[in-house]
């Protein structure tokens, strides 16, 4: 799905209003399913660029790890595992690099529609990158190294998995796939990132159990992990209507995350989902003292959780007499900043449209609703419009 079109039809607003949001929404910031674009986002001072590296076997490039924090380490990878990866440099040396410090694996020899599939699977863009990857022909992999032939097979599979969670699709399918590529690849250092699509599929399912046991499997990895998959549980509780048990489970989390460093940016996750949950109980004061918080400790990097964050403070504000303005501010910030990533945005634009009528502004309503059903047709918030209107 190409959320540029969503991005720049966006629900539009006078002078005064981005003033307001200036002001308001986005002084806040002073700047999951889920991104893995930001794995276990945390501050890497460990990894630095090696100046030099071997060619690879297939190709001259360099294969390249990308850290979260900014840094790289180029070499040649010469092993992969679910606990990290393994770079020679040129001298010989084997550096090891832990899993919650990657963001992005960069092989030289790969070809070019590979690394742009990937990278829009890494901003969300789940249908973007499965029909990015189609277009690699077969010569393109002639005397490909197995690792590049296994990256291969993990775009396309999480990339048609993400525009199945997106967009609407065959969740089973969809699941099978993923489960596949988990029998199949089982040392990949993407096996943590395929268990929690595959708990999000399986939860999206209606099938609890199955997405719990997925799930489950991040606790074998490190405690950023164990964070993750305590606030995956958490988030299935509350999608199905439980905010009470969601809470438990969020609070387990913030407990896990403690003050590791790694684990810090999916503790201000698990503090957003409870923020979420504390709105859903009316504590609407304490919730959103809760977001402003997580938005002032977050880096602009993090523009998934910062949707979410924007979109919980907007929801809150919500269930507040007297407090649309602010309301339509957060979804607005969603709208215009956001825009990107499909889950949120759709909320956001499903919200402007309730807020715009309310404020009396039916053509701004109209083209948000029209934006909604334009660029995520098969979301839920989608749904929930159209069923609005019967």
């Amino acid at each position: 799905m190409n959320n540029s079109k969503a991005g720049t039809n966006h629900s539009g607003t006078d002078s005064g209003m981005n003033n307001t949001m200036t002001t308001r929404g986005i002084e806040a910031n002073g700047c999951r399913r889920r991104a893995w674009a930001t794995l276990l986002a945390c501050c890497v001072t460990g990894g630095v660029a090696l100046a030099a590296a071997p060619g690879a076997a297939f190709g001259q490039a360099a294969d390249r790890v990308s850290l979260v924090g900014g840094a790289s380490v180029a070499g040649k990878i010469v092993s992969v595992s679910p606990a990290g990866i393994d770079v020679e440099n040129s001298d010989g040396e084997t550096q090891k690099v832990a899993i919650e410090t990657v963001r992005e694996v960069q092989f030289g020899a790969e070809p070019q529609s590979l690394k742009n599939a990937r990278a829009m699977l890494l901003r969300g863009r789940g249908a973007d990158a499965r029909d990015e990857v189609g277009k690699i022909e077969a010569d393109e992999l002639d005397g490909a190294e197995p690792l590049v032939l296994a990256e291969v097979d993990f775009v396309r599979v999480a990339a048609s998995a993400q525009a199945v969670l997106d967009a609407g699709g065959d969740l089973a399918a969809a699941a099978k796939a993923v489960a596949d590529y988990l029998a199949k690849h089982p040392k990949s250092h993407h096996f943590f990132q395929m268990q929690e699509l595959l708990g999000d599929l399986q939860a999206r399912a209606g099938k609890p159990a199955d997405a719990l046991a997925a799930y489950q499997q991040l606790d074998g990895g490190p405690p950023a992990l164990k964070v993750r998959a305590a606030s995956a549980k958490a988030a299935m509780l509350l999608a199905q209507g439980k905010p009470d048990e969601a809470m438990a489970e969020y609070d387990a989390a913030i407990k896990l995350a403690g003050s590791e460093k790694a684990s810090q940016p999916q503790k201000r996750s698990a503090e957003l989902g409870k923020a979420k949950c504390l709105s859903l109980q009316g504590k609407q004061d304490a919730a959103i003292e809760m977001v402003l918080q997580i938005v002032k400790d977050s880096s602009p990097e993090e523009k998934e959780l910062l949707s979410r964050a924007y979109n919980v403070l907007g929801t809150a504000y919500r269930a507040m007499d007297g407090r649309e303005q602010d309301a339509l501010i957060q979804f607005l910030t969603v709208d215009l900043v956001y825009n990107t990533l499909p889950e949120s945005h759709a909320e956001a634009l499903f919200n402007l449209g309730e807020l715009w009528d309310k404020g009396s502004n039916p053509e701004r309503a109209r083209e948000a609703r029209q934006n909604l059903k334009a660029a995520y047709p098969a979301s839920p918030w989608a749904a929930k419009l159209a069923a609005s209107k019967s």
